[in-house]
């Protein structure tokens, strides 16, 4: 063999092994790439600032019916506000005291941002009075990024009943950010883009719900809290996206049930609450999905039902609470079929 030949020969094996080399780092470093992208959530970037929020008429009148008005509201003194009638932009509260809005039938119906944005440190209580309903609607993508935003403490209190639908890209029904929020009554109906019932944040808020009747139906988390979630009474029922990666209650501090009844229902994930809750639970991470509308109970060993509902959406994981439970066996059922899932309590 000529001596040239030998050459070439040689250049062409080291030429492949160098391509070998470089596809093979190629090929694994796309596939860590896509392993590292998956779970992690695209950050929209929210095309309506703070800034390009008209804070709009400023009004300080004791009563305010929204018919009169076609332009945002803008309250900025601490007090009590009688609120009626509807309109289609925001009621913004830009105060350092407390301020409380008592909803008498009203239907806020924002185009570009929240319908109810509260962004001063004052704290802002939602009465929500006995015989009165109140619907709440967003659009857009902003900042403000609950259908109820407030960056200072929120309250929601009341008999009355409350219709939240948060409509955002990423939306939240009812958000903070880093401060707490508390639900000491109402009939809530949440209906959410993203999480439901959020407390955001670096720092996050304590959520503590001590009575009424929630529902949550969201596309992201049911509950999500960047600090703590304490469930006092009422009677909660969440539940988070049913596509994947949510679940009803998501907290980054405690979680603890010490009263009512509570049905969280999510996709994947499940955080149970903690040791120091004062009322018993059972929770179930099961192997395949429960299809929307099926009927789930929860029965003891002489077959009593503990806690019954209809599933609104598709399901894996559940956790169950309330009063009844107490030490024992308990058995799930699934249109009236005992299945293999069962829990002790001790």
């Amino acid at each position: 063999m000529k001596k040239e030949t030998k050459v070439q020969l040689i250049i062409i094996v080291i030429l492949s092994i160098i391509l070998s080399i470089l596809l093979f780092v190629i090929f694994k470093d796309n596939n860590n790439k896509n392993n590292m992208f998956i779970p992690m959530e695209e950050e929209t970037i929210k095309e309506t600032t703070k800034d390009d929020v008209d804070n709009g008429d400023t009004i300080n009148e004791e009563n305010i019916n929204l018919n009169n008005y076609k332009s945002n509201i803008n309250i900025t003194k601490g007090g009590e506000y009688n609120i009626s009638g509807s309109f289609n932009y925001s009621l913004i509260i830009n105060s350092k005291e407390k301020v409380i809005l008592n909803l008498n039938n009203v239907t806020i119906n924002s185009e570009i941002t929240a319908s109810i944005a509260n962004i001063n440190t004052g704290e802002l209580v939602i009465n929500i009075p006995k015989g009165t309903t109140s619907t709440l609607k967003d659009k857009g993508s902003s900042e403000y990024d609950g259908c109820i935003y407030s960056s200072g403490k929120l309250t929601i209190e009341g008999n009355g009943k409350l219709y939240i639908y948060g409509n955002q890209e990423e939306g939240e029904g009812i958000a903070t950010t880093d401060n707490d929020i508390t639900i000491n009554g109402g009939e809530i109906y949440i209906e959410s883009a993203d999480d439901g019932l959020n407390a955001g944040g670096d720092n996050g808020g304590t959520i503590t719900i001590n009575d009424g009747n929630i529902y949550i139906k969201a596309s992201g988390d049911g509950i999500d809290s960047n600090k703590n979630l304490i469930i006092n009474g009422g009677k909660v029922y969440t539940m988070g996206s049913s596509i994947g990666g949510d679940a009803g209650i998501d907290t980054d501090g405690s979680f603890e049930i010490n009263g009512g009844e509570v049905i969280a229902l999510g996709s994947d994930m499940l955080q149970n609450p903690d040791k120091s809750s004062k009322q018993k639970y059972v929770s179930f991470t099961l192997n395949s999905k429960i299809n929307k509308n099926s009927k789930i109970i929860l029965k003891d060993t002489k077959g009593n039902d503990i806690i019954s509902f209809s599933a609104d959406e598709d399901f894996k994981t559940l956790i169950l609470s309330n009063t009844d439970l107490a030490t024992g066996t308990y058995y799930l059922y699934i249109n009236d079929d005992k299945t293999e899932y069962s829990r002790a309590i001790d």
